[in-house]
């Protein structure tokens, strides 16, 4: 069967790989992170997916909390040195200096590393499969790309219409495959395939 690509997005944050995603076939979303120096490609099957993304605000805290401690250093030092005489004489440039540095370069990076994100999680066990960029590189062209996924995965479901059992053993299979990809966890898939086995026995009652 000749792959068909039904939609394609390419992605690239301020910091981080580029990242690409085709939906093929009709059937699966095919996503390829061109990271160095190992590039991953895997691939979710449509009706594995839940109906809709959850959005989420990603918001670096670590670089935060490093500017958070400079910011604190240097006043500690300042009321050290006002109040109570304490001074590093010498090497007082070199800390006041590397901190401001530091503090500034984490600034930095905590604004370049905020984002809104589309997080896409699977139907029945609830586990992040992928995240797509909020507008980017635009927003025409990534609603076009949310639009036609949708679009595709209600046909898959009308299409396949499998019974709920059958979409669970599906999802099963395909946690079991990216696990072993390490695109998740082995706890991850362990949680799920212990959620999906409890949502089997009851769909089967």
């Amino acid at each position: 069967m000749p792959t068909e690509i039904n939609a394609s997005l390419e992605q690239q944050a301020r910091i981080g790989p580029l990242r690409q995603f085709q939906i093929v076939n009709g059937k699966e979303v095919r996503i390829s992170i061109k990271s160095k120096p190992k590039p991953q490609t895997y691939a979710v099957h449509l009706l594995a997916l839940a109906d809709k993304g959850h959005l989420r605000l990603h918001i670096a805290w670590h670089w935060l909390v490093l500017f958070s401690i400079c910011l604190l250093l240097l006043i500690g030092y300042y009321i050290g040195k006002s109040i109570f005489g304490f001074s590093l004489s010498t090497f007082e440039f070199s800390f006041i200096a590397g901190v401001s540095l530091t503090a500034l370069l984490a600034l930095v990076l905590f604004v370049l590393n905020i984002s809104r994100k589309r997080v896409f999680v699977s139907r029945y066990a609830k586990v992040n499969l992928f995240e797509i960029l909020i507008s980017n590189p635009d927003y025409r062209s990534y609603k076009s790309f949310i639009d036609t996924m949708s679009g595709q995965l209600q046909k898959a479901r009308r299409f396949w219409d499998l019974k709920p059992e059958h979409q669970i053993a599906g999802e099963m299979r395909m946690l079991r495959r990216l696990a072993s990809q390490g695109i998740i966890s082995q706890s991850v898939y362990n949680q799920a395939k212990d959620k999906l086995f409890s949502l089997s026995n009851k769909t089967s009652r």
